[in-house]
């Protein structure tokens, strides 16, 4: 396992991510080297379903989560999340479920799609266009824009037919460190 690989899954542990390490994923041009089952950001706040991902996703994932999703939550909604809805993790497949597109980024466990949100008070939250004067949009607007700290690639609703109910997550390096937030 590479250095980078191992400090990762350190970092994972001090955070309080509770996940396993799974056998490398090679199936055709999809695959990742060192996969892990992610299923809780911490103690009090669960994946549902749990994740097949990268370490660096699940570190990005948990730290947008605790650094932006949270006192974002705790001040539009004013509640915290306990629950974040999962769509997809791990798949191989063409973006957007293209037939001969390009493979997406989940097709290397470099992407999480985001569907919604569970609060401690009950309260449950689909992504999706929002009003920006509820406190939902205010709440979907601020976690939107500060993903972009985060991740190289940011889509939701808005963007794209694709990913109208969800927000798209990932880790795509591009060229001079460019990053597509819409």
């Amino acid at each position: 396992m590479p250095a980078d690989e191992k400090a990762c899954r350190e970092r994972l542990t001090q955070l309080g991510v509770r996940y396993h390490p799974l056998p490398p994923i090679m199936e055709g041009e999809c695959g990742a080297p060192w996969p892990l089952r992610v299923s809780a950001l911490s103690d009090t706040l669960a994946l549902a379903p749990s994740i097949t991902t990268t370490c660096p996703i699940a570190e990005a994932l948990t730290r947008w989560t605790f650094e932006a999703v949270a006192p974002a939550a705790s001040r539009e909604l004013e509640s915290r999340p306990k629950q974040i809805a999962v769509g997809t993790s791990y798949e191989c497949r063409g973006r957007n479920r293209q037939q001969g597109a390009k493979l997406s980024e989940h097709a290397f466990g470099d992407a999480v799609d985001i569907m919604g949100f569970q609060f401690d008070a009950g309260k449950t939250m689909q992504v999706g266009p929002l009003s920006a004067e509820t406190p939902e949009g205010r709440f979907q607007a601020a976690i939107r824009g500060e993903a972009c700290r985060y991740f190289t690639t940011v889509l939701g609703p808005g963007s794209d037919e694709s990913h109208k109910d969800h927000l798209h997550l990932d880790l795509k390096s591009r060229a001079k460190g460019f990053r597509l937030c819409q």
